[in-house]
């Protein structure tokens, strides 16, 4: 037994109501995406300058914190200078003129 195909009755079906978009709208909905990917566009650029003016601000912070970090290790190391008794001996003598008992102190004048 073979079998038949069968056959669909199709008919199509215009409803009075459905109405073809017009140009107008088609322009409108054109008009209103190319309004939204500027618009994205914008906000990407603005966003990506933002993020360069933020890395350049970030490296000049890295910068100053690494100066800072040198200062420091310099104030540290002055400090540890500080508690040694030969290095007050030496300020005390260059910076205030002083002499251990015994000693002489000579100033020479131009």
């Amino acid at each position: 037994m073979k079998a038949k195909p069968v056959q669909q009755n199709r008919k199509l079906a215009y409803l009075p109501e459905a109405r073809r978009r017009s140009p107008a709208g088609n322009k409108l909905v054109k008009g209103l995406i190319i309004v939204l990917i500027l618009y994205f566009v914008f906000l990407f650029a603005m966003q990506s300058i933002r993020l360069l003016q933020m890395r350049r601000t970030l490296s000049s912070i890295e910068a100053e914190i690494q100066a800072v970090r040198l200062q420091n290790e310099e104030m540290l190391r002055e400090i540890e200078q500080l508690h040694s008794p030969a290095y007050l001996e030496k300020m005390a003598r260059e910076e205030l003129g002083m002499v251990r008992s015994g000693e002489l102190l000579f100033l020479f004048r131009e």
